[in-house]
């Protein structure tokens, strides 16, 4: 009796156990990174920093030396060609000149006394000449009248050498005189002064930089990695922090063939419609773009981050379209060629526009569903 008391209650908890539901555990969806299969002509973007500078500057010097006795210009004055910078003292140059013109004067009177000589040794000479031939005066007496002559002669030569000197000297004195005034060799913007009133100024001691306006250039060094893909006539970019929102197109207008101080290249760009806000010595920066665009569109490119190794060569896993949002990803074996900045070249396996992963591929298996991160 007692246990037919018991099973009852057994009978009651099989039952409860047996009738309960089964709990299915929530699977969760990875959310992972993607990217898409593109076209590309190969070219790949490189900006490099460089400094503005004008297309035209000269500092300018005087050709001989003096106290700088005015300064005609300031710091930023526009000049015309020809117009009077700076003078200096010329009072010794004014002193040498008037000895140059009294010299060539004396030189030139001398000159006019070995002529009227001349004449007069000549005409001896040809009377002595006729006397000889008839016997009437000695061969000595010939020969003495002859060497006059010809001593006159030489006299003249001289005189007129001495004359030739004198008046180089005089040109030279004058050109001494007309150094001592400095002029705009050409239009344009006075940049930097380097001395100031009153000052001793050397022979070729810059007096200040005369720069143009118009033109102006971009120098840039570039690593001997990318020089040999510089070529005169490259369009570039050009901007400027100083000058925000602007950007300019520049043409290469001179590529260095051996590197300088640095291991690196000069190259200069000109840019074109400046206006008057680039300046010289404002940063710049150089876009270059390298490549080969005649070739748009014959690279088929994957990102660089949806490539693995696997036992069987490179593969990616493809993602194609499952259930609502979501998407499967497939294991895909691909064959890549050369790597460029913007991804590795596929030669065979994908298509362009095919949906590949690029993050979280260290957790995904072969036909996982995924979702994707927007």
């Amino acid at each position: 009796m007692k246990y037919l008391s018991i099973l009852p209650l057994l009978l009651v908890l099989i039952t409860a156990c047996g009738g309960s539901a089964e709990v299915v555990p929530e699977v969760r969806i990875r959310a992972i990174g993607y990217g898409e299969v593109f076209t590309d002509d190969g070219s790949t973007n490189q900006s490099y920093t460089g400094v503005a500078t004008a297309a035209g500057e000269t500092p300018l010097s005087f050709r001989v030396s003096g106290t700088i006795r005015d300064l005609r210009v300031k710091l930023g004055d526009r000049v015309k060609r020809g117009q009077l910078i700076a003078n200096l003292d010329p009072t010794d140059m004014q002193v040498q000149s008037s000895q140059s013109n009294a010299n060539y004067q004396a030189t030139q009177a001398q000159l006019e006394s070995s002529e009227t000589q001349l004449i007069a040794a000549r005409a001896a000479y040809e009377r002595t000449l006729k006397l000889y031939e008839n016997n009437s005066v000695s061969l000595s007496e010939f020969e003495q009248a002859r060497s006059q002559f010809k001593s006159a002669q030489s006299q003249v030569e001289a005189s007129k050498s001495q004359l030739a000197a004198s008046g180089a000297q005089v040109n030279a004195a004058r050109n001494q005189v007309s150094y001592t005034r400095l002029t705009a060799p050409f239009s344009g913007v006075i940049t930097m002064l380097h001395v100031e009133q009153n000052e001793f100024a050397g022979s070729g001691k810059a007096i200040v930089t005369l720069s143009t306006e118009e033109d102006p250039e971009v120098e840039v060094n570039l690593p001997e990695s990318r020089i040999g893909a510089i070529k005169q006539g490259m369009k570039v970019d050009i901007s400027f922090p100083a000058l925000t929102g602007q950007t300019y197109t520049g043409t290469v207008t001179e590529v260095a063939y051996a590197a300088g101080d640095a291991p690196s290249y000069p190259v200069t760009v000109r840019i074109e419609k400046a206006g008057n806000t680039v300046r010289p010595g404002m940063a710049a920066k150089v876009k270059f773009t390298f490549g080969d665009g005649a070739q748009a569109k014959s690279l088929k490119l994957t990102p660089i981050e949806s490539v693995t190794e696997g036992p069987n060569g490179k593969f990616v896993y493809l993602l194609t379209p499952g259930e609502g949002n979501n998407y499967l990803a497939k294991k895909k074996t691909i064959t890549i060629g050369d790597l460029h900045d913007k991804g590795f070249e596929v030669t065979s396996g994908l298509e362009v526009g095919d949906k590949v992963a690029t993050a979280g591929i260290k957790s995904l298996l072969d036909g996982m569903e995924v979702r994707l991160l927007q």
